[in-house]
Formats: C-alpha cells, sequence, structure tokens
C-alpha cells in the first residue's frame, strides 16, 4: 500500500509539472514582449481586458517606449500594478456594474480617438463577462438573465459568445466601428477552440460571421428574443468596421499543446499523444475516447512505448440541471473519467482551466487515478455522484481537487493522461 501510494503522489506531481510547464513556454507574455509597436503621430491608446489583463499591460508598458495613455479590465481575483493606467475590475462569469461603467468609460476614450492616434487593444477570455453594455432599450439586468442562462445551456464557447455579441453596444466589432477613423491592433490571447479570434471575449475589435444554420435556439424571454432574431437577420455592412487592422494571436490553445509536446518528448523523454487541442462535445464522448486510447496504449503488442502522456484541449460542454452544486467542466469530467478508469492501476488524470479557476469553485480542476472513484464509493453508496453536478465537493472528499489560483494565463483547458 505504500510504495502504490508513493507512485500515486510522484505521478500527480509529474502531471502538474507538465501543466506548469506548458503554461510556461506558451505565456503570451513572451509574444508581446517580442512585437515591436511604432509610435503614432498621435496618441497610443493601449487597453487590456480579460483575465491575465493585468501581466498584459505590465509586459507592454515595460517594452514600448513611448508614452502611452490606456485602461486595464480585469477580474475581482486578479491585480495590475499601477502602471499610470486607469484600472477597472469587474466580475465573471456574471457581468456587473463594475463592467458596464468599464465598457461605458472605454467606448467613450475611443471615440475621442482621431486618424493619426493608435489603439492597441489587448484581448483575452473573460472579457465578454467583464464588457457588458447592453443594446439601448435593455437594461444590465437583462444582460445577467442572458448570461446565467448561456452558462447553464451547455452551449459551445463559440455559441455563447455569438449571442454575446449580438445583445451588445461594444461586443462583435461595434468597439471598432466607434474607433474609426483611428487605427486598430488588435492582441489576442485565444481562449476560442479552433482559434476563431473574432470570437475571443466576443470580438469587440471583430466582426462576427457566426455559421447561423448550426446555432442552437434559446429561450431568453420574449423580448430579448425578438432582439436578437432581428438582429440575426439582418444585414451587417462590413465596412463599417474597416479600420486598417492588424491582429496578432499572443497564444492560443493550439501553440499550448504544441509547447507541451516538447516538453513532454524532448525534456521529460517520455511519449505523447494529442486527441485534439479543440475538443468540443459532450464529456461522456471524450471519456470514452479516453478509455479507448488509454486501453490501446496499454496492450502489450501497442507500438507507442510506455510511460505515455495522452494530451487533449478545447471544452466539454456540460448542461446543467436547475439544482445543481459547486463544479466546473474539469470537474466533471475528472469525475466521470475518474469513474471510467476506475481499476486500472498505472492511470493519472489532470484535468485543469489554464486560468486557474473552473466554473464556481476555487480550484482549477483535479487529479484522479484508478483508485479514485473506489474511494467516492464509500461516501455515494445509493447515488450515482456524477448525476449531483457538485463535483467541487465531491472530489474534495477524495482529495483530489487541484488549486493552482489565478495564473493570468486564460488558454482554455488542459487534460493530460500519464499511463504507465
Amino acid at each position: 500500500m505504500h510504495k502504490e501510494k508513493t507512485e500515486d503522489s510522484s505521478d500527480k506531481e509529474l502531471l502538474k509539472d507538465i501543466f506548469f510547464s506548458s503554461l510556461r513556454l506558451a505565456d503570451p507574455v513572451t509574444k508581446l514582449r517580442q512585437l515591436e509597436f511604432t509610435k503614432p503621430l498621435g496618441r497610443l491608446f493601449f487597453v487590456a481586458v480579460g483575465k491575465g489583463a493585468g501581466r498584459h499591460a505590465k509586459a507592454f508598458k515595460s517594452y514600448y517606449k513611448g508614452v502611452a495613455e490606456g485602461i486595464v479590465i480585469l477580474p475581482d481575483n486578479e491585480e495590475c500594478e499601477d502602471l499610470g493606467f486607469k484600472v477597472f475590475k469587474a466580475s465573471h462569469p456574471v457581468p456587473s456594474s463594475h463592467g458596464l461603467e468599464a465598457a461605458k468609460y472605454l467606448v467613450g476614450e475611443v471615440k475621442r480617438l482621431r486618424e493619426k492616434d493608435l489603439l492597441i487593444f489587448c484581448i483575452s477570455g473573460g472579457a465578454s463577462a467583464l464588457l457588458p453594455y447592453p443594446p439601448e432599450g435593455f437594461t444590465l439586468d437583462d444582460e445577467m438573465h442572458l448570461n446565467r442562462i448561456l452558462l447553464s445551456s451547455g452551449l459551445s464557447i463559440k455559441e455563447m459568445n455569438v449571442y454575446r455579441g449580438v445583445f451588445s453596444q461594444i461586443k462583435a466589432g461595434k468597439l471598432a466601428k466607434a474607433t474609426q477613423p483611428c487605427p486598430i491592433i488588435s492582441l489576442v490571447v485565444s481562449d476560442i477552440p479552433g482559434d476563431e479570434l473574432a470570437l475571443v471575449g466576443s470580438g469587440p475589435t471583430f466582426i462576427q460571421k457566426p455559421n447561423l444554420g448550426s446555432l442552437k435556439t434559446l429561450k431568453f424571454g420574449d423580448k430579448i428574443d425578438e432582439y436578437i432574431k432581428e438582429s440575426l437577420s439582418s444585414n451587417r455592412d462590413e465596412t463599417m468596421y474597416e479600420n486598417g487592422q492588424k491582429v496578432y494571436c499572443l497564444s492560443s490553445s493550439k501553440i499550448l499543446f504544441e509547447e507541451a509536446t516538447k516538453y513532454i518528448n524532448k525534456t521529460l523523454g517520455m511519449n505523447s499523444l494529442v486527441l485534439s487541442s479543440q475538443f468540443e462535445g459532450e464529456p461522456k464522448s471524450l471519456v470514452q475516447l479516453y478509455k479507448k486510447t488509454i486501453q490501446e496504449v496499454s496492450r502489450s503488442k501497442n507500438k507507442v512505448v510506455k510511460p505515455v502522456v495522452i494530451l487533449s484541449g478545447g471544452e466539454v460542454e456540460i448542461k446543467l440541471p436547475k439544482n445543481h452544486g459547486i463544479g466546473g467542466r474539469n470537474s466533471q469530467f475528472s469525475l466521470a473519467l475518474a469513474k471510467a478508469i476506475e481499476g486500472m492501476e498505472g492511470v493519472t488524470a489532470l484535468s485543469a482551466d489554464t486560468d486557474g479557476i473552473d466554473g464556481n469553485g476555487n480550484n482549477a480542476g483535479a487529479i484522479v487515478d484508478g483508485f479514485t472513484f473506489s474511494v467516492l464509493r464509500k461516501y455515494y453508496s445509493n447515488v450515482d455522484p456524477l448525476k449531483l453536478y457538485d463535483s467541487f465537493n465531491i472530489l474534495k472528499k477524495s482529495n483530489s481537487l487541484f488549486c493552482t489560483g489565478p495564473t493570468g494565463i486564460n488558454l482554455n483547458d488542459f487534460r493530460a493522461v500519464l499511463v504507465r
């Protein structure tokens, strides 16, 4: 028993090392520091909004040699040093009045910019909630209501951000329209599977071109439903959003898994497999894929030499019941995977949100192995814990929670399963 416990502990530490090392190697700040920005003839106005915005602003201010004004909008649980920029803190994932104040201030500032000025707009995941600005005739409560329904809907982040973009005076390119005729440089840290940059933070400086045929219909109430229907069916003048914009992707899920693979293969000297860096779908399908892959890798005749780390990114989509507890995508996935690998020796799995916060818990995700679910059965002998949608409290009982605190890097979800 003692030997198994030691092996289990070391494998969990190895997965933590892979997680943190991959984040460090894919840090968007690295790319930001490498960019050179030509001083405009007029004013330079820098905006950083989203998770990690304080880090992005600091990196820009440290390396830009000219004078810059600016604004930083970040989640309540993150910090920003005094850089001479105006700082707003707002709530996430549900918008707040502080976010609305920040959004209105931002729009007012960019409207003052002229053709010889320059707007550098750095956006990362989380910006959708941090920049609420409902359409005329609607209130902040309406936008909060819309977001609560979206968060429990099971829709993908792409689909949610289409709805958010439509129901806004700042998203889906409307900030770019307000900025005219000032040129824009957009710096994007992508947390969107497939790296559709226009959907990151619901794209304040990008016009969206959603596939409306595949967009699932939700009910928000008659007034909001009618507004969204009219907005999606109306013709949009794309020339209104052309500001001579340049776009740079500072980091993404694709880059994260490229770095993770190199680290595992070259630094650790282990094999790796990437199932997908942009998974979207139900947890059940991904759990089944992982289980089949683990079984295939474990066969003695398999050509892949163990130990091997099986990676995947993107995000699982979970539709929450009306009555649910505390948890997030990664915790719920980890619980489902723990059930699927129950009894398997030499299998340890980490699933975490790269920003350090999974859903409405204070954990990044969880680390489970072939013994985790057996431990949980002692507490849930008469009910399947998966059906409780309380993964945070459930995994806490098996000491499986993975807590990092806010990382300041948001590149969607990171899953790594070690098979020995």
